[in-house]
């Protein structure tokens, strides 16, 4: 089967071109089983997209290669090691000197060192990182609109910004809109007062790019969604592409209009998670090259477990810490890392799992039996999800680590409950303040 596929490869790249093999294809373990040929890929969402849109073109490309026809499917790997997707590979020195001083988006602006080269790509990010660098290769074609949701710090204005000024190396001169939502709002409220709407018309829905940073802002405002919502029928009926970062999903946004959360549900969602330890400390030493500090890495891995959870607390322990020695005249060391990170490490410390389940479990009247168990009557599955969700918001617990413990399920099952529980929090206030109560005591018994 090794041999099969390696022979396949070659042809799969001329067929579905070099980006999409990269992005797609390169990452797929293949194997077989009794019913035929497996292609491993590392979750869910990888395995649609392969059998949506790839599926028939590897069967037959495996069939010619092979001489006959066979059974080809995609499956999630459960020892699944994803690769971390090869940067971008570097553009000539001609070429970034005749595009740096075009790279500046029609509207807006864009942060100077917020490039794909500057992030740093793991398991928390790779299906966004990879959509985005889809998305800069060829805008309008594939995953449109693209929008990008999760907490805050994570890495969700970055991405969009290296989609930007990928979008002008590969073209200067396509018109680029890069602003946030509030910006847009405001410029709209201007154009309002001096009675100059045509313009703002005009200058927002002849762009061939936009890209809007905290969508959830709109949620309220009912006159700007009304304009954004014809400006991105605008957009998307001529092929322009939009994208869009938020810190939840769309179902999620309380106050967002059904039309709009609609808009942005027929593209393509992709959520970036908290980094995990190696990739805090990749960070960090990336961060610190950035700032010609050498950081030995006994003391990355001090930051990384203690100077919290976002790349902007991060980036602050490290700024601390480089401060800290400088103002001092002292080495950067191991100990001065502890006293740097210190604000961040004595936050709350999170409840355990156990602790969730036994309040869930008194609060809904539901056994610790019944809440891992495997039954589905609609009481015990929404009692379950709101304890997936809490596991997740106050013990900080990983995915896997909540399956674990509720049944042995795939992480995939919380993946899940998290998101019903964030679009149920905020459409039903009853539930939104059950749960906020249940944070409260969880949070005040770890404290104690």
């Amino acid at each position: 089967m090794e041999e099969l596929w390696s022979a396949a490869l070659p042809l799969l790249r001329q067929q579905v071109g070099e980006r999409n093999f990269v992005t797609w294809i390169e990452p797929i373990r293949c194997t077989s089983d009794r019913e035929g040929v497996c292609l491993e890929v590392p979750n869910r969402f990888f395995q649609e997209w392969i059998t949506r849109h790839f599926l028939a073109t590897i069967r037959n490309t495996l069939a010619a290669v092979a001489g006959d026809a066979r059974a080809v499917r995609a499956v999630v790997s459960s020892t699944w090691a994803a690769p971390v997707p090869p940067a971008l590979p570097p553009l000539p020195a001609r070429r970034e000197r005749a595009t740096t001083a075009a790279r500046v988006p029609k509207i807006g602006q864009l942060v100077a060192h917020y490039t794909f080269k500057t992030f740093v790509v793991g398991d928390a990010n790779q299906v966004a990182y990879q959509a985005a660098v889809s998305v800069a290769e060829q805008p309008g074609r594939r995953f449109n609109p693209l929008f990008l949701h999760g907490g805050v710090g994570l890495g969700k204005t970055h991405l969009a910004n290296a989609l930007a000024h990928e979008m002008l190396v590969h073209n200067p001169r396509q018109r680029l809109a890069c602003l946030s939502a509030e910006s847009f709002m405001n410029s709209l409220i201007t154009s309002l007062r001096q009675d100059q709407m045509a313009q703002f018309r005009d200058r927002f829905r002849h762009v061939d790019a936009l890209i809007l940073d905290d969508v959830q802002f709109l949620a309220g405002k009912e006159r700007t969604q009304e304009e954004f919502f014809h400006t991105f029928n605008t957009l998307y009926g001529n092929g322009k592409q939009i994208v869009l970062t938020s810190d939840k999903p769309p179902a999620a946004i309380a106050g967002l209009e059904q039309r709009l959360k609609s808009r942005f549900e027929g593209g393509l969602i992709a959520d970036v998670h908290p980094p995990t330890l190696a990739m805090r400390v990749a960070i960090l030493q990336q961060k610190a090259a950035a700032l010609f500090c050498a950081l030995p890495d006994e003391v990355a891995w001090v930051l990384a477990r203690t100077g919290g959870p976002s790349v902007r607390e991060l980036e602050g322990a490290l700024n601390r810490l480089i401060a800290t020695a400088t103002l001092r005249g002292l080495p950067i060391s191991a100990e001065l890392a502890q006293q740097a990170s210190r604000p961040f490490a004595e936050r709350p410390t999170p409840a355990s799992i156990e602790a969730v389940q036994e309040a869930v479990g008194q609060h809904f009247n539901v056994s610790l039996a019944d809440l891992k168990s495997h039954r589905r009557e609609r009481s015990l599955a929404h009692a379950r999800q709101v304890a997936m969700y809490l596991c997740r918001v106050v013990a900080d617990a990983s995915f896997p680590a909540i399956a674990e413990k509720f049944g042995g399920r795939d992480h995939s099952t919380v993946m899940h409950a998290v998101r019903v529980v964030e679009q149920r929090r905020a459409a039903d206030p009853a539930l939104g303040d059950a749960i906020l109560m249940l944070e409260s005591a969880l949070r005040n018994r770890a404290a104690a």
